[in-house]
């Protein structure tokens, strides 16, 4: 079955509906994505970062539009955990514990091509990469 993507304009925000019929908010229109805030972690202070962390900014970043769905783009789903360490058609993006070989913070970086977010700019923040590297860097938990 084929995503459908329908975005629906409303006063202060934009809401994506899946295929699945799930409602997403998106980024504030009036801002780009670097200005619209990512919720505060999910995981007690002092914890590591958790998947819920990460899922809120490929949520922000829309990356399950291509990465998402039945036919993720290069195999990869960001949909949920299981599918984020399954990785992509050319092997894992994550390497547990090790951000440098994590194929996933290479592209948000820019020093594997293609950069991601594909559309960028806006590129991810530094705080937001680094979320992502202390989840690696923690083992990539769910």
């Amino acid at each position: 079955m084929k995503r459908h993507l329908k975005v629906l304009v409303g006063a202060t925000a934009l809401v994506l509906m899946t295929g699945a019929g799930n409602l997403m908010p998106l980024a504030n229109p009036a801002l780009g994505a670097q200005d619209t805030p990512v919720q505060k972690a999910t995981t007690p202070a002092g914890s590591p970062p958790g998947y819920a962390d990460i899922s809120q900014i490929t949520a922000k970043y829309l990356c399950t539009v291509c990465h998402g769905g039945a036919e993720p783009r290069a195999g990869l789903s960001l949909d949920d955990h299981k599918s984020m360490m399954k990785g992509s058609k050319r092997g894992p993006v994550v390497v547990p514990g090790n951000p440098a070989s994590s194929e996933i913070v290479r592209r948000l970086k820019g020093t594997s091509e293609p950069r991601m977010p594909f559309d960028g700019p806006p590129w991810l923040s530094d705080d937001e990469v680094t979320l992502i590297e202390q989840w690696i860097a923690a083992g990539a938990k769910e």
